[in-house]
């Protein structure tokens, strides 16, 4: 253009201006003729498209927050003008007065090129515009091509209990409009889809293709102060707290003239998460309820905003300043002023104002600072500048993130491809662990708390041998050896009889000892000598003395020669002692079931732990096996102790001899009570009143010594044969599952499908790794460098 066309120009624009101040429309026009209509088509416009290309492709892509895009959060009192400010920027029409847009925030997306245009996959055609806008019931635009629209998205990030998401989901299209007037019912419907049932944050994102200019806000619920739903104005504040937090969020906030901007609620809570004002932005609005005459307040306001466009803000005042934006009236927005009346009433309102246009000629930098198009020019170059700056970071970010991503579905399990094989695989692996742990190959935990059980079992069979108290001695078929107690006492020569006389004497603490046997009788009934018993593992209150052995033979004599004991003297006595195995022996094998059944419910849990179904079929065979092979241990001890109760009988009369040679000396020798050791032929030679007696008790006690060496070996060796050695095989295992399952191969597919939640983790993973990818390629674009 040249000189004389510039003054044609400005002289056309002329109105209420002062002298020598050019009307703003004037630039306006002069950019318009220049530009060829637009300043999409300059260096910088493209780069700033492409920019804003890439965060709102983070976006799209659910990954914004992880990777911290810098966004810009507009809020304010919903009295304060904020959205005549967010229509000025857009050039759109938002809800206003719905109860639903008080709690719903609205993402908008601006692009003067549609990035789509050129087709690439997933493009939204006029078609599937059509589609979409009739299948929400919602207005539909002109089938033809336009160089405008707006694609409207739902985007949720809290679960069906109003929890946050882990992951924030992609974006959802929900319709695509293309006539401007059809957009505020649109927003109406789709933020009444979000919020119904709802009444917690979700997001309504409008991507406009075709706009003024490149810019992307997100417009917060406007503050309320009084409602007659007090957890409403509850959870608009948490939510514009919760928005206002991250630290990679802009605040702009709209402060009405003629109120105090530091006192108002939007500029505390921003200073609780933005104490130095480092990125926080104030807008001006209304500054016509500030009338020309008060020049004081005219003159506050104006200071302000020249520090904003000056080298930097003044102490005490935001770090990336403040804009002044005239906002239509009542009257001008029911009158449905269009974009470029409002755009021509607010410069005309700044080029005529006493003040403001003083300012403006003294200032001509403060011109950048005035109006909505200076404001969106302005958050569109900051948006940009902070993008750029953050882009470095966002890359490092997305690619931790991704390799953490990588490495969890790396460290999945994947699919089972044969399942029959796979199945095969498993129970053998089932198989061999148990037989590992049976027999302690690696694992010993399971053997050492069997190894117990049948110690407890043994210490039960102790406690149900025969004992004798002569005199004042109590003589138990075992000695402490025997019952694995004392090893260094045995050594000493302690045969783990229990003298009550000295114990008795102990007790009484000098007091004479106890050496007739009714005397310990007496004593050994009291409740410290029958815990003495429990701990030195006798029975209990069923031992016998010389007396009752008496009268058992002389209840039995029959056509005997004088001095010859019945033999059914002696089996009466052996039968006194039989049949207590059985409680002991059947307490110990359901021990060892038991064991054996949280063995097999573990093992079955480590193999098939993928698979619910395969785990809980493969668990309630093993379980029924398990059970089975009970009953076959069950039977045969059953069969065992009925022949030992049953029969008295040993192959082993060498060692019965001596054992009887033995006990006949220590019965004597309590009976007796010699002062010192004699020669044991001599010894055993003094003839007692008490003889047969003594010779019967020592009978019994060398028989039930040779059959406790059988006994305490004989039911864990049924319980390991019968149960646990069974349990471990393979053939055994397989052979349990195809009782449960006679088709195997069949089934198999159905028993090794996997956990829902593992696959559905597993897809959850493999999408976000999509994701990344994307956004990764995203940053790493030309425009990014």
């Amino acid at each position: 253009m040249t000189l004389s066309e510039l003054k044609e120009l400005r002289q056309r624009c002329l109105g209420r201006e002062l002298p020598n101040f050019t009307p703003y429309k004037t630039m306006a026009a002069a950019a318009t003729s220049h530009a060829g209509g637009t300043l999409a088509d300059t260096a910088y416009q493209r780069t700033v498209c492409s920019v804003l290309a890439i965060a709102n492709t983070l976006r799209e892509l659910g990954v914004d927050n992880e990777l911290q895009v810098p966004a810009l959060v507009i809020a304010g009192d919903q009295s304060s003008g904020k959205s005549s400010v967010v229509e000025a920027i857009t050039g759109i029409s938002l809800p206003r007065a719905d109860g639903t847009c008080t709690r719903c925030p609205t993402e908008i997306r601006m692009r003067t090129q549609d990035p789509m245009a050129a087709g690439p996959s997933g493009s939204v055609g006029d078609s599937d515009d059509e589609t979409l806008n009739n299948a929400a019931g919602l207005p539909s635009g002109s089938s033809s091509s336009t160089s405008w629209q707006c694609r409207i998205k739902l985007c949720c990030e809290f679960d069906s209990e109003d929890k946050p998401l882990a992951e924030k989901p992609p974006e959802q299209l929900f319709c695509v409009v293309t006539d401007k007037a059809h957009v505020t019912a649109c927003v109406s419907a789709a933020q009444a889809v979000l919020l119904n049932p709802r009444a917690v944050e979700a997001t309504v994102v409008l991507e406009i293709d075709g706009a003024e200019a490149d810019l992307t806000i997100i417009d917060l619920p406007g503050i309320i102060h009084s409602h007659a739903d007090p957890d409403l104005i509850k959870l608009v504040k948490h939510m514009i707290k919760a928005s206002l937090a991250p630290a990679h969020h802009i605040i702009v906030m709209a402060l009405p003239a003629g109120q105090d901007a530091e006192n108002q609620a939007i500029r505390l809570w921003a200073r609780e998460v933005d104490p130095d004002g480092h990125r926080s932005i104030g807008i001006i609005t209304k500054p016509d309820r500030v009338p020309e005459s008060e020049t004081g307040e005219n003159q506050k306001l104006i200071k302000l905003v020249e520090a904003s466009a000056g080298s930097g803000a003044a102490d005490g005042h935001l770090r990336l300043g403040y804009y002044v934006v005239k906002n239509p009236g009542q009257e001008q927005l029911a009158a449905g002023i269009s974009s470029e009346e409002r755009r021509e009433s607010e410069a005309r309102y700044f080029a005529i104002h006493l003040h403001w246009s003083r300012a403006a000629r003294r200032t001509p930098a403060l011109l950048q600072r005035l109006g909505a198009d200076a404001l969106r020019t302005g958050l569109s170059g900051l948006l940009v500048e902070q993008i750029t700056a953050q882009l470095p970071e966002m890359r490092r970010s997305c690619r931790e993130l991704l390799g953490a991503v990588q490495g969890e579905l790396h460290a999945m399990p994947r699919p089972v491809q044969d399942a029959p094989r796979e199945l095969d695989r498993l129970l053998a692996r089932v198989a061999a662990a148990l037989h590992s742990h049976i027999h302690a190959d690696a694992d010993c935990a399971f053997y050492q708390r069997t190894k117990a059980m049948y110690r407890a079992y043994g210490e039960g069979v102790m406690r149900s041998l025969p004992a004798f108290l002569v005199g004042s001695t109590l003589i138990s078929a075992l000695d402490s050896s025997d019952k694995g107690m004392d090893v260094a006492a045995v050594a000493a020569g302690n045969s783990g009889d229990l003298d009550l006389g000295a114990l008795a004497a102990q007790a009484a603490q000098g007091a004479a000892a106890i050496t007739m046997e009714a005397e310990a009788e007496a004593f050994i009934e009291s409740d410290a000598v029958q815990k003495l018993l429990a701990v030195k593992i006798f029975l209990r209150r069923e031992h016998m003395t010389l007396r009752e052995l008496k009268e058992l033979r002389q209840r039995c004599l029959g056509r005997e020669l004088p001095n010859f004991t019945p033999y059914k003297a002696m089996e009466s006595l052996l039968q006194r002692f039989k049949g207590k195995w059985h409680e002991p022996a059947m307490s110990c094998l359901s021990g060892v079931a038991a064991a054996a059944h949280k063995l097999a419910d573990e093992v079955v849990a480590t193999e098939f732990g993928r698979y619910p179904a395969g785990s809980r079929t493969a668990s309630a065979a093993l379980s029924r096996r398990v059970e089975g092979l009970v009953d076959g241990a069950a039977a045969l001890i059953e069969q065992l102790l009925r022949m030992e109760d049953g029969d008295v009988f040993t192959r082993n009369e060498q060692r019965l001899r001596e054992l009887e040679v033995g006990f006949l000396a220590r019965l004597k020798r309590a009976y007796l009570r010699p002062q010192a050791l004699e020669d044991d032929d001599a010894f055993l030679a003094q003839p007692t009143p008490v003889d047969d007696e003594l010779h019967m008790a020592a009978s019994c006690l060398a028989y039930f010594k040779v059959a406790f060496g059988r006994v305490q070996d004989m039911v864990p060796m049924a319980i390991r044969g019968t149960l646990l050695d069974r349990l471990g095989s393979q053939d055994e295992v397989v052979a349990a599952m195809q009782r449960e399952v006679p088709d195997m191969a069949a089934a198999a597919p159905r028993l090794l499908s996997e956990d829902p939640r593992l696959a559905a983790r597993r897809l959850q993973c493999e999408q976000r790794e999509r994701r990344l990818r994307d956004a990764l390629d995203a940053l790493y674009r030309p425009a990014a460098a």
